[in-house]
């Protein structure tokens, strides 16, 4: 389990987007990779990974990529 802090030190991954609802969190890795994180009462914990086939060009291709995931997740739910 990793603290907030260490999801997001480094600058290795950026926090592209936040559900309240489901209690998640995605991070990008700034190249192709998307990552599902979810609290518990130790840290957090990677619980899912999505490898794009485009490189997003900023933060704001990142965050619609996430949210497309997030969404596609909870029409699934």
């Amino acid at each position: 389990m990793l603290s907030l802090f260490q999801v997001l030190s480094f600058d290795e991954r950026i926090l592209v987007l936040s559900s309240e609802d489901t209690g998640e969190i995605y991070t990008w890795n700034q190249s192709l990779t998307l990552q599902c994180w979810a609290s518990s009462g130790l840290g957090w914990e990677e619980v899912d990974v999505r490898t794009l086939s485009a490189e997003p060009r900023d933060f704001a291709e990142a965050r619609k990529a996430a949210q497309a995931w997030l969404y596609a997740l909870e029409a699934g739910r």
